[in-house]
């Protein structure tokens, strides 16, 4: 029996395709009819991802639950920016904000899938935002999505790349919301750890009320805090600047004896840490940006705005892998 191998699966009679290592005893699995949904990733009969009850459930909360893909990231005050001289109005679907994007609920074209010994278990899938003209329609930017789930070697990792084959150079704003699990009555036994360099202050509304400083919270998570420890919602949702080049966060579940190592990379300098009442997880989110980015007046090397010009890709990857807690 091979070690890879990619199953065609199905959820509540939604097609899902599960990535399998059977050596590192690790199963991932993907919704592509629902914004491209990691919503499992179990290793040695451990789950750490939050799944949600039912297809349904994760239609309407795609925010909620599993990996969703943010672009942009985070609410975007009043549903409406400028960048570069030009005005963009979204949809309300966070009224009166946008929030999070459709990427995350919108169905992915599959375009390659496998499983062999050099590649491991894999699956790329597209989204062309010209082939959606009601979203043309408010982003006039014909970009293509192209991204890759694959498990190797015990590691999970998302390769991305982002295209802009429209004439105009266009505002660039990405994002993930992974929530790790753990079990009820474990949170005092997961322990935090993010190369956080500053913490920005927010507004009563959550948006960046002033440029990010060093705050007890940030150096207290450079050294590891309890996931019980941390601010509950509403109010637990905290913005934070990264230490410069790649970054490394964790998870140390002590109940379990392992770690989770979230490796994301050097294309995410923002990183939102996020408490959810409505699941036993808590979120690390790696952003490319603030969100609100291109509403607020600070700097862009503060506050990651950036635009991608026609002809241009974007390219990121980050990894998840799972490992003894050393005592």
């Amino acid at each position: 029996m091979s070690r890879y191998e990619l199953i065609q699966s199905e959820w509540d009679g939604e097609s899902t395709l599960r990535l399998v290592d059977r050596d590192a005893q690790a199963t991932a699995e993907i919704i592509p009819a629902v914004g491209l949904h990691l919503f499992r990733f179990d290793v040695r009969n451990h789950a750490y991802i939050a799944k949600p009850a039912s297809v349904a459930e994760l239609r309407v909360k795609s925010s909620r639950y599993g990996v969703p893909i943010l672009f942009p990231p985070g609410r975007v005050k009043q549903a409406a920016f400028t960048f570069e001289g030009r005005e963009y109005r979204l949809p309300m679907n966070r009224e009166p904000d946008h929030a999070h994007g459709e990427l995350r609920e919108r169905p992915w074209k599959i375009v390659a899938s496998g499983a062999d010994a050099a590649g491991g278990a894999y699956v790329s899938a597209e989204f062309n935002i010209a082939e959606h003209p009601d979203m043309l329609a408010y982003f006039p930017h014909a970009a293509c999505l192209r991204f890759t789930y694959r498990l190797k070697d015990g590691t999970l990792s998302l390769r991305g790349e982002i295209a802009n084959h429209s004439g105009q150079t266009m505002p660039l704003s990405l994002g993930f919301h992974p929530y790790f699990a753990y079990t009820d009555g474990e949170a005092s036994r997961v322990n935090v750890l993010i190369p956080a360099a500053a913490e920005w202050p927010l507004s009563a509304d959550g948006f960046a009320a002033g440029e990010p400083k060093l705050s007890p919270l940030s150096a207290a998570l450079r050294q590891g805090v309890a996931v019980s420890a941390l601010p509950k919602y509403p109010g637990g949702s905290q913005l934070l600047s990264m230490e410069p080049g790649p970054q490394t966060c964790e998870l140390q579940y002590e109940a379990r004896g392992t770690r989770l190592v979230f490796d994301m990379g050097d294309k995410f300098p923002i990183h939102v840490l996020f408490t959810a009442p409505w699941a036993d997880a808590v979120s690390l989110e790696p952003y490319t940006s603030i969100m609100n980015v291109f509403n607020e007046p600070f700097a862009a090397e503060l506050s990651g705005a950036q635009g991608l010009p026609g002809g241009e890709t974007f390219t990121f990857e980050w990894s998840i892998h799972i490992e003894p807690l050393e005592k």
